[in-house]
């Protein structure tokens, strides 16, 4: 293989599918102008390798369009004819333990934020949001290196896998994946630490990785408190100059501690969240009260309102929560429903204006259902600790850049999207598969007529067929050979 082999491949792929209706042409053009391949992954190139180790990031960048799920279905796929790179080459690039892969997201949605900026003419103001939320990753194998039980709060029991924490990042019209972390959970049991016996611990992989380097602070995350997380991730992204208006997140993550970094933070940003009808406390009126408590007096006060628009009963008050000033909003489908509570640090909003913001919560619950489904997000079945960071940040990447790209071309859903470019893929990689073909075609006609192949060829080009394909296919292969 050429090194740089990529700037080829999009050559190719873009002047065949010419139409800027092509949703190929949007997502290649995406990795092109963002430059991928040239990217400056933190680890040295080595003169006895055949290859650049952008070239090898983008070709995993690409397996989904091809429709490969793995590097053992990569080996029978079309892009092995391009990336002739064996698996060996693509298992040592994730397993590098130098790769900062926290850096590589960051620069790649700071191009991507930059260039919807450039293009961006909806001068609406519309709130900019961090999304904090979890979600379970299944494994299947004691091997993996730093596997545990993880509580699953979806299947309601224990399973084996990590917890991934995400912070994803809402512009006012488009999700993109920000940060992660992956944790195991020790649990209760002290005979049965991380829910596995001594002979599953015991197989697991193991690697020793140098203080200072990515894979070593990776490592360290995996018993970091996931608040403590969150809110590490949260300052990042200020730190990166990415601002927003609202910290959204559910009730696992509402606690004083976050809400108090967040209101702290200079920019004015505030929290909106769903709180627990539990034990903690709210000054209200002088007096410490629980929310079912609070939510008592205000329907005992008939403070409890229909709110059509929303279609729910809701109230609302304002109270202290140790320390901050915090709007609640008790809501209920039916007047003898269950309460729950929304929070904010924003006491201007109202209910309704509340709400809309809290529902952008849920572009983070598609994220994790798309990424999953289309681009394999908790599917890598890695040993390495390390490929497992590579294998989550290449999904979250993925995940963005198609993102955008529906986003500029107006798709309904990603889905389509995805469908549509790995239909325009196959065609591509069945029209190359044809150019042997018609070559010989072309050799028997020109036997049959005693004619010469290059007068057929010529004739071809010179026909007045708009649209033709087996040109265009013709002018690649010649750029091919060039």
């Amino acid at each position: 293989m050429l090194q740089n082999k990529d700037t080829k491949f999009f050559s190719e792929v873009n002047n065949f599918f010419t139409s800027s209706e092509k949703a190929i042409f949007r997502i290649t053009e995406l990795y092109r102008v963002l430059k991928i391949s040239k990217m400056n992954l933190g680890v040295k190139e080595y003169n006895q390798s055949n290859y650049f180790k952008g070239d090898i990031f983008l070709a995993l960048l690409l397996f989904p369009m091809f429709s490969i799920k793995n590097i053992q279905g990569y080996l029978t796929s079309s892009l092995f004819s391009y990336f002739e790179a064996q698996k060996d080459t693509f298992y040592r690039f994730k397993n590098n333990l130098q790769i900062n892969w926290r850096s590589v997201l960051y620069s790649i949605n700071s191009r991507l934020l930059a260039k919807i900026e450039s293009q961006s003419t909806d001068k609406e103001a519309t709130p900019r949001c961090f999304i904090v939320d979890d979600t379970d990753l299944p494994k299947t194998g004691f091997r993996i290196e730093h596997i545990s039980k993880i509580w699953s709060h979806v299947a309601h029991k224990g399973i084996l896998g990590f917890k991934g924490l995400f912070l994803g990042y809402w512009d006012g019209k488009s999700f993109l994946g920000l940060d992660f972390s992956l944790h195991k959970e020790k649990g209760k049991n002290k005979k049965k630490p991380y829910g596995l016996k001594y002979k599953h611990r015991k197989q697991q992989y193991r690697k020793k990785r140098e203080k200072g380097t990515a894979g070593y602070s990776r490592e360290k995350e995996l018993l970091i408190n996931k608040i403590d997380n969150a809110i590490s991730m949260i300052k990042r992204a200020l730190r990166k100059n990415i601002k927003a208006d609202y910290v959204l997140m559910d009730s696992w993550f509402v606690c004083d501690k976050i809400i108090k970094y967040v209101r702290n933070i200079k920019a004015g940003v505030h929290v909106i969240g769903m709180a627990k009808m539990a034990k903690a406390r709210y000054g209200f009126e002088g007096e410490q009260y629980t929310a079912k408590e609070i939510a008592d007096k205000m329907k005992r006060r008939k403070r409890v309102k229909w709110i059509k628009k929303i279609g729910l009963y809701c109230a609302e008050v304002i109270v202290d929560y140790k320390g901050t000033t915090v709007k609640l909003f008790f809501c209920k489908t039916t007047k003898r429903g269950k309460w729950h509570l929304l929070l904010t640090t924003n006491t201007l909003l109202s209910i309704i204006k509340t709400y809309e913001i809290y529902s952008i919560r849920w572009s983070i619950e598609v994220f994790f259902k798309e990424s999953k489904q289309y681009f394999s997000l908790g599917k890598s079945q890695s040993r390495d600790f390390d490929a497992q960071i590579a294998d989550t940040t290449i999904s979250i990447i993925q995940y963005n850049i198609f993102s955008m790209a529906k986003r500029f071309s107006a798709y309904e859903t990603i889905g389509k999207l995805f469908a549509e470019s790995t239909d325009q893929l196959l065609e591509l990689t069945i029209a190359q598969r044809l150019w042997v073909f018609i070559l010989e075609l072309l050799e028997i006609l020109s036997d049959l007529f005693d004619s010469n192949i290059n007068d057929l060829i010529i004739k071809i080009i010179r026909s007045d067929t708009r649209n033709n394909k087996i040109v265009k296919l013709m002018q690649n292969q010649w750029k091919e050979a060039a």
